[in-house]
């Protein structure tokens, strides 16, 4: 059942040595607003039909209607394609910098065909700006992107107004006649303002985007000192209570052998008899509860691994709780055969087991089975206990794993946090719900490999 073992020092309620990349909030907000970005592009779709409407009525030039057309087109295939990406994939860097040079030259499209340097929609480059300031962040990312390609834009029609080697493509609507367009000083500021906005707009986004990050990792740091202070005050904590529970367990082992001396000596019957009898049974009660909440300390100790064959392990968990059992006229089902082959700590994982199984010989006052059961799945064992118990009370569905909280009469509450720090001591998982057909089933996940062993095989 076991082989040479190997001290694993682990402790489940220790702090991680790294803080997860302060980075993952901001992009995780920021992949949120870029795809309402990607989702609102269809709302656009209207917009421009009555753009096109409008030219068609008032501004009926067929290069123009071709150049609205198949800018819109284009714009309504690039939304399809990266919403059919979006429920494939999460959104990445990549594709977020794809997406804003679409949007910029789609933008540019709009911009030219509305007029150029006279259109009013040459503004729309600013929150452009701002937006790329934001979500890429990074001097090289945002000066070249955001400054320069803007920048060329707008410069470029502006030249192209004043030397006339750009058609003009101002609507008729418009009703601008002539328009500005020759008149150098005023073509020039428009030009310049709008390059000193989307300068100052995405210097304002990369800014923000990298005070939240200060902000995030001061944060952080503190947090990490936090959780450091508090996790050394459990662990002193725990370290006491443990000695308590320890040295409170002596004097009531003498107590209970003082009391079965006493009951000996009353009458059959008598009143002394049954107030001995509930006396040593109030003294189980109490050794119980001392017992796991030694367990529930115990899983910060390290792991000692060794190659386990679970299915003697269920047998031998089977056979220590069949006293109890019987006494509660339930039948303990265990498989007889070999089952996984696991590398874990034997004994915590009997623990463990102990615990399920304890929890439901108590929801099965009035007779019943239990079923031990072990099995692979998906590259893991997979240990459950299923009763034929009412099943998970509502009332504590949601908190099962809270210490204290139980439904017993006399649980303490403290035998499923156990389980489960042990569960998680491993690198697997503890659950409970409800079995098909009635009662309730615990399913223990544990890796087959341990991870002191996965490290050494790489």
């Amino acid at each position: 059942m076991s082989a040479p073992t190997t001290a694993v020092n682990s402790l489940p309620t220790s702090i991680p040595t790294s803080i997860p990349t302060v980075m993952d909030p901001w992009s995780r907000e920021t992949y949120r607003f870029v795809e309402q970005i990607f989702r609102g592009r269809f709302a656009l779709a209207p917009l421009m039909g009555l753009v096109f409407c409008l030219f068609y009525l008032w501004d009926p030039v067929p290069w123009k209607l071709a150049w609205i057309g198949i800018t819109t087109a284009a714009m309504i295939l690039l939304a399809v394609v990266e919403l059919r990406r979006l429920r494939r994939r999460q959104i990445g860097q990549y594709t977020i910098q794809l997406n804003l040079v679409a949007m910029l030259i789609m933008q540019t499209s709009m911009i030219y065909i509305t007029g150029g340097i006279e259109s009013p929609l040459l503004v729309i480059y600013v929150p452009l700006g701002l937006i790329t300031g934001l979500v890429l962040g990074g001097a090289p990312r945002w000066v070249v992107g955001v400054v320069v390609v803007p920048a060329f834009f707008a410069l470029f029609f502006a030249a192209g107004a004043l030397g006339h080697w750009l058609p003009r493509a101002t609507p008729a609507f418009f009703g601008l006649g002539d328009g500005f367009a020759d008149r150098t000083v005023y073509v020039w500021f428009r030009a310049g303002l709008i390059v000193l906005l989307v300068a100052v707009t995405s210097l304002i986004g990369w800014r923000m985007r990298t005070s939240y990050q200060r902000v995030l990792q001061e944060v952080a740091g503190a947090r990490r000192e936090s959780l450091e202070a508090l996790e050394s005050r459990n662990r002193e904590l725990l370290s006491v209570a443990r000695t308590v529970a320890h040295e409170l367990k002596n004097p009531l082992a003498s107590i209970q052998g003082l009391a079965q001396l006493l009951a000996r000596g009353a009458a059959h019957g008598s009143k002394d008899q049954e107030r001995f009898e509930v006396m040593l049974r109030e003294i189980g009660r109490m050794g119980q509860v001392l017992d796991e909440f030694r367990g529930f300390a115990r899983p910060l100790s390290g792991l000692t691994v060794a190659r386990t064959d679970l299915g003697d392990l269920l047998h031998h968990v089977a056979l220590l709780s069949e006293p109890e059992a019987a006494a509660r006229g339930v039948e303990v089902r265990a498989p007889a055969a070999a089952g996984p082959q696991v590398e874990c700590d034997p004994q915590k994982v009997k623990q463990a087991l102990l615990n399920l199984v304890r929890n439901a010989l108590e929801a099965l006052p009035g007779g019943g089975a239990i079923t031990i059961a072990a099995a692979t799945r998906d590259g893991a064992a997979e240990i459950t206990v299923r009763d034929t118990g009412p099943g998970l009370a509502p009332a504590v569905r949601e908190r099962l794993f809270q210490p204290g909280v139980t439904t017993k009469p006399g649980g303490s509450g403290i035998g499923l946090v156990v389980a489960r720090s042990i569960a998680a001591q491993h690198g697997g998982r503890l659950t409970l719900a409800d079995a098909p057909g009635g009662g309730c089933v615990a399913t223990l996940t544990l890796p087959l490999q341990s991870a002191a062993a996965a490290e050494d095989a790489l």
